[in-house]
């Protein structure tokens, strides 16, 4: 296992957010959808039953916004929120607040390189 310095590991995260960046612009729709679920997920709660269609879906969607892709930060919550792969029940909603958490930090990413605003609808009059 490689230990990286402070200073590479900086790097590595500029570069994942950036590819992360280019993955949301390319499938706006998609990541638009991906934000919706994690919002509802994490606002509502969620029956054990409804656990497998819920996280097999958001899992789904992290894998198509991932594809043609490296080093997103879709690739690890993709892995660890679907159930196919690593997915745990015990672990969903952390991941998912997790998720939400690096959402909100790549939206930030997001209008700070591109210099973004965010306008709702009903504000204009």
């Amino acid at each position: 296992m490689q230990i990286l310095t402070f200073e590479e590991l900086k790097q590595k995260q500029a570069e994942g957010m950036a590819a992360s960046q280019k993955a949301a612009a390319q499938n706006h729709d998609l990541y638009r959808a991906i934000k919706q679920l994690v919002r509802q997920i994490n606002a509502e709660p969620l029956d054990v039953a409804d656990y497998y269609p819920v996280a097999s879906r958001l899992g789904k969607l992290l894998n198509e916004i991932k594809s043609g892709f490296n080093d997103t930060i879709f690739h690890y919550f993709a892995e660890q929120i679907d159930p196919s792969q690593n997915g745990d029940v015990r672990c969903f909603r952390m991941e998912c607040r997790q998720l939400a958490e690096q959402i909100e930090e790549l939206d930030r990413f997001r209008v700070q390189r591109h210099r973004l605003t965010l306008v709702k609808k009903g504000c204009i009059s």
